[in-house]
């Protein structure tokens, strides 16, 4: 049976995890949060994390019990023994980590076209062929060079933290009251949010090739949810007062807009941007391919798929990943491409936290499995309150 390499430490695959919710979730979608819940949009990304807390605990759970490229689809085998059923998971999870994908290729184009004006499936098809060359090299190559963005990513943000403008307006940041109207305007912003925390499950994905899984996925998954939390709800304030709402959810490159008041600085958090989306991208790119070649690994897709070059990447998944993303990028506009990522994710992890639900209790882990149902019932919750409140 084809194996993967294990060589990531606990710090790569944290900052792997970092880099990939970074780029997306900031650089991306803060403006489109602020476009849905308005003046209620920091809490909207609160519920967002409180939502994904209990969900990234039983990813970090599973991944320490049960190490395999195929993450959710390999979790839901073990607790279910249904095929269909694991199929099903990874196709999903395959999907989530495409339309992430193009997501943030979208988002690419965005950046860009603060530099220079090109069209969109040119700049589209560019930055996959470059993704395709980082993804077949050897994983520690990979590895080292997206943590190493994520770390320009970070000081992108220290950047907007710092000098963002101060609005000449009141910002109209409003506490929720317990009302109906209210709670859908948290709900309708929290879902769409959801999509920047999307990257720790990600992680999962890689755990075959991390050193010591059992010692080290439960904490990078928490380290990683922790550290991009803090720096969304720091960046989401600083945004809504340097912006008025409106202006803000109309932006395609938010933080350039932020910074308008000095070019330079404008500039630099564009060209930093642009590599944070790559980033965020590429690792998608990586975790696609990982699911495809369980699967395969696991006879439940072609053989072809698990066939690894001779840097024991799996080149023929890499591929396939790389023109899904390429069709979905051109055929759907950012903000539907994020909405449908969190609708496939959410029910993804409900899956996921039933599974780590049987897999605690037959481990006698009673706190697990308790934390998996509360995050099962919430992912359940929060599906039907975005089917209830049309988004």
């Amino acid at each position: 049976m084809q194996q993967l390499k294990s060589s990531l430490s606990l710090f790569q695959i944290t900052f792997l995890g970092v880099g990939t919710m970074v780029g997306a979730g900031i650089y991306v979608l803060v403006g489109k949060v602020a476009g849905v819940s308005g003046s209620f949009s920091l809490w909207a990304f609160v519920a967002a994390a409180f939502i994904v807390l209990f969900s990234a605990y039983s990813h970090g759970f599973l991944a320490k019990h049960i190490p395999s490229s195929a993450g959710a689809a390999e979790y839901v085998n073990k607790a279910f023994h249904s095929s269909h059923l694991t199929l099903v998971v990874g196709i999903g999870v395959l999907l989530t980590g495409v339309v992430s994908c193009a997501t943030l290729a979208n988002g690419f184009f965005g950046y860009l076209s603060e530099f220079v004006a090109l069209p969109k499936w040119l700049v589209i098809s560019l930055v996959l062929g470059a993704l395709l060359l980082v993804a077949v090299q050897a994983i520690n190559t990979s590895a080292n060079f997206a943590v190493a963005v994520t770390f320009l990513e970070l000081l992108g943000l220290v950047l907007v933290i710092v000098f963002a403008r101060s609005g000449n307006f009141e910002p109209a940041l409003q506490t929720p009251s317990a009302s109906l109207q209210d709670m859908q305007l948290v709900l309708a912003g929290a879902f769409v949010a959801f999509y920047a925390y999307v990257g720790f499950e990600d992680m999962v994905n890689l755990a075959e090739e991390v050193k010591q899984p059992h010692k080290h996925m439960l904490p990078a998954v928490m380290l990683a949810l922790l550290i991009t939390t803090c720096l969304y709800l720091l960046v989401a304030w600083v945004a809504l007062h340097a912006l008025p709402i409106d202006e803000l959810a109309r932006s395609d490159a938010p933080f350039a807009d932020m910074l308008s008041h000095t070019p330079w600085l404008a500039k630099s958090i564009s060209l930093i941007g642009l590599i944070a989306i790559i980033n965020g991208a590429l690792i998608q790119v990586l975790m696609g391919s990982r699911m495809l070649f369980g699967l395969s690994r696991n006879k439940q897709l072609p053989d072809f798929l698990n066939r690894l070059n001779s840097k024991q990447i799996p080149i023929n998944a890499t591929l396939v990943v790389i023109v899904m993303v390429w069709v979905f990028a051109l055929a759907l506009p950012l903000l539907t491409l994020a909405k449908l990522t969190s609708g496939i994710i959410l029910v993804v992890f409900t899956l996921v936290n039933a599974a780590a639900v049987v897999i605690a209790m037959r481990k006698a882990q009673y706190g697990a499995a308790t934390i998996a149902t509360i995050g099962a019932v919430l992912c359940v919750v929060f599906v039907a309150s975005a089917l209830v409140g049309g988004q």
